[in-house]
């Protein structure tokens, strides 16, 4: 059983506290956060988008304990006031939500842990590898001890632009994430920081710059100069898409692209890229553990050169699986 400690105690925090309670292969032993705890465990206990946690929920003086399991909690700041030593962690997952640089995450490796993986982009990709299960397995180096999971977005779309490569060949590809708000976003109509972020989020279709041409571009290096990327937050909770539209080299069809996902996401990519032939919506992948579900009745083609897809994902619940994924797979090399 590997050790985690959690460091940040928001959405992924929360989601993979639920995934992996009861799970045998991991085992949350931390938590730390600067909120406090009283108002943490009971946004752990009731959820807005997930409901309520089916678990008995106790507050202790070191933490609490969630059907009979002890977790700790502690207030530490940064990694300098770590301790994992101590407290017997393998594995630290940075899921403040901010882009992390190298310098604090090894100041986290000298305080005991042996791996840490970043829920977030870094803020130098040089520094720190970029891992987007279905994507660039191959060239990662699981025996490191620095994993950064990138973005849910690149998570979404970087399996299906790699299949797609070695099938027809991308020459070029666009996309736009439609994206539920997050607590970035504002209520109201306040001033602050820019312009558009700062418009009430429940109201407006926000348009918004976002980095994951960056991300895939470093997860897939054939893809530099041919991809770009926008995001537009919507006036929904949870439940996200990205309209992705490709120039091929090949000339294909619909009906061939959507065979060459099905069949992908029965084999190599399974449990991390799916397609559907129902008429879905956004609220019907809240919960969805795939990283990306392929819109197989929305795929639409220009002259057999020019294909759209749409990709539905969970922004949160997804990007949490797949951390999962990830602790399992860095167990088996601690």
């Amino acid at each position: 059983m590997t050790n985690i400690s959690l460091v940040g105690f928001g959405r992924i925090g929360r989601d993979l506290l639920r995934q992996t309670f009861n799970d045998n292969d991991i085992n949350i032993i931390s938590i730390s956060d600067t909120a406090d705890k009283a108002n943490l465990i009971y946004l752990l206990k009731y959820d807005s988008i997930y409901g309520k946690f089916n678990a008995e929920i106790e507050e202790t003086e070191k933490g609490i304990v969630v059907d009979g399991k002890e977790i700790i909690f502690n207030s530490w700041k940064d990694g300098n006031e770590a301790d994992w030593e101590k407290i017997q962690t393998d594995i630290v997952i940075l899921a403040t939500g901010k882009p992390k640089t190298k310098e604090e995450v090894d100041i986290h490796l000298s305080k005991g842990c042996k791996k840490v993986i970043i829920a977030s982009t870094p803020e130098n990709f040089k520094d720190i590898q970029i891992y987007v299960p279905g994507a660039n397995d191959e060239n990662i180096d699981f025996k490191s001890n620095v994993f950064s999971l990138g973005s849910n977005t690149a998570n979404a779309v970087a399996p299906i632009l790699k299949v797609l490569n070695s099938e027809i060949g991308v020459e070029r590809a666009f996309l736009t994430t439609v994206h539920g708000y997050s607590n970035s976003n504002r209520l109201a109509d306040v001033a602050g920081e820019g312009f558009r972020l700062n418009r009430a989020a429940g109201e407006n279709i926000i348009p918004s710059i976002t980095k994951s041409s960056e991300v895939i571009i470093n997860v897939l290096p054939f893809l530099k100069d041919k991809i770009a990327s926008s995001s537009m937050t919507v006036p929904i909770p949870d439940g996200s898409t990205v309209d992705l539209t490709l120039d091929i080299t090949k000339e294909t069809s619909v009906e061939k692209i959507n065979k060459i996902l099905e069949n992908f996401s029965e084999n190599e990519l399974k449990n991390i890229i799916g397609i559907t032939h129902d008429p879905i919506v956004s609220s019907d992948v809240v919960g969805s553990t795939l990283s990306g579900l392929v819109d197989g009745i929305a795929t639409m083609g220009i002259n057999n050169k020019k294909i759209k897809l749409i990709i539905w994902f969970d922004n949160g619940w997804g990007y949490a699986a797949r951390i999962v994924d990830t602790i399992k797979r860095l167990g088996k090399e601690l």
